[in-house]
């Protein structure tokens, strides 16, 4: 439950403004709860109007900004916020991700490594087998007249499609999952998750460390394999990347690239479930599909908030920020700012201008792999509009999304679309 008042509390541990100058109001509030499927993004609306910055006294206190320009200047000043740490819960993470968690200059050479594996180009040339995966698994289901949507399609298509793209065995899809999964369970800061996720990353790690050795010793990169690229790459001009440096790289990918893409695949589908005009304008208008999907992106934002830690004291939108605060940006609330986008709270199909939305963060920190959900988001539906042009919830039961702390996603989506 949120706490909130407009009592200044003491500096410790309430909201270090002058409230009547500021209008900040203090609030507690824990984001590792799941709850009821789309309450994340109530509450993000309810934050967003209560006010343009918050003072939330979990951990060790942290500002929250709920208004797009904010959200959108805090990715675009690096140099004011570092991305050394992500969760404004843990201002000093044990560890980090390369590259998110690394500013510049070296930040830039880690994106100069994997842009290239990442490009509209090459997302553009792997189409074709990205549709075969997906008319696969969708003609499959198709007779069967239902399935549990996240779990049996939205998390196997990504995965499978990432592992193809990189070079990677299909075959291994399985145990990325499980791996993805109990990743994400732990992320959101919940304690009794963070076994999970602790084994998780050093299950991704040996399975990296393992493909690095199997092509130990081959003197060229295998041909569109991203692990023999690494192994061979050069950091910048001064040096080779190092070993454990092509870990973290390719561990970061499997955990941008699999759950994220899992989720608004979720939230776009459930959408279109309960949206008959917006699956029949989508089957008589493909060409609008792409737009649907930013626009999924904006409405549905799966990121909740994102965090970075201040690097010198500075006002910021009317807040005096100190060196070491940490910010969290909620981008859920900003994607739907009415003073930034038109009729926020309805989602629009032929929506123009949605692909201003943040989903994907901005700036340089924006997601490395956005090219490449964003196809497989727009082919998923093409591929399961032209075979399964009706369907809907099968379920009477209230469906749980994962909490804020982590990226939102639907726990599970029951959908049917035979009568038998």
């Amino acid at each position: 439950m949120t706490e909130q008042t407009e009592a200044a509390a003491p500096a410790n541990g309430g909201c270090p403004v002058d409230h009547s100058a500021k209008g900040c109001p203090v609030i507690h509030e824990e984001f590792f709860a799941p709850r009821p499927m789309g309450e994340h993004w109530a509450m993000a609306d309810r934050l967003r109007e209560g006010a343009p910055v918050y003072w939330n006294t979990q951990a060790q206190g942290w500002w929250m900004f709920s208004r797009f320009e904010a959200v959108r200047d805090i990715f675009r000043q690096p140099e004011l916020f570092s991305s050394e740490s992500i969760t404004p819960w843990t201002p000093d993470p044990p560890g980090r991700f390369i590259p998110t968690m690394v500013d510049e200059p070296d930040h830039m050479k880690y994106r100069k490594l994997m842009n290239p594996w990442f490009t509209a180009e090459r997302v553009k040339k792997a189409e074709e087998n990205a549709r075969q995966i997906c008319r696969r698994l969708v003609e499959q289901a198709a007779p069967l007249g239902h399935m549990n949507f996240v779990k049996e399609f939205a998390l196997r298509y990504p995965t499978e499609v990432f592992l193809s793209f990189v070079g990677m065995n299909v075959d291994d899809a399985p145990k990325l999952l499980e791996w993805t999964e109990n990743f994400f369970n732990g992320y959101g800061g919940d304690p009794a998750m963070a076994q999970g996720m602790a084994d998780a990353l050093q299950h991704m790690a040996d399975y990296w460390v393992d493909a690095i050795e199997e092509r130990r010793g081959e003197s060229e990169p295998r041909e569109g394999d991203i692990c023999s690229y690494l192994m061979h790459a050069d950091f910048g001009t001064e040096r080779k990347l190092t070993e454990e440096e092509a870990v973290e790289l390719l561990r970061l990918s499997i955990i941008g690239g699999l759950d994220t893409t899992r989720g608004e695949l979720g939230y776009m589908f459930r959408h279109l479930a309960l949206n008959p005009d917006d699956r029949r304008r989508l089957r008589e208008e493909p060409e609008l599909i792409p737009s649907a999907v930013d626009e999924t992106l904006r409405y549905y934002t799966i990121t909740f908030g994102d965090g970075r830690k201040v690097t010198r004291d500075a006002e910021f939108h009317g807040v005096q920020l100190k060196k070491g605060d940490m910010v969290w940006g909620l981008v859920a609330a900003a994607n739907r700012d009415p003073e930034a986008f038109e009729r926020a709270d309805e989602f629009l199909v032929d929506r123009q201008g949605a692909s201003r939305q943040m989903g994907f963060g901005l700036g340089p920190h924006r997601c490395l792999g956005a090219h490449l959900a964003k196809a497989e988001m727009r082919i998923a539906v093409e591929e399961w509009l032209r075979v399964i042009p009706d369907f809907w919830i099968d379920s009477d039961e209230v469906l749980m999304e994962r909490g804020a702390g982590s990226m939102l996603a639907p726990m599970e989506l029951p959908l049917r679309w035979s009568e038998s």
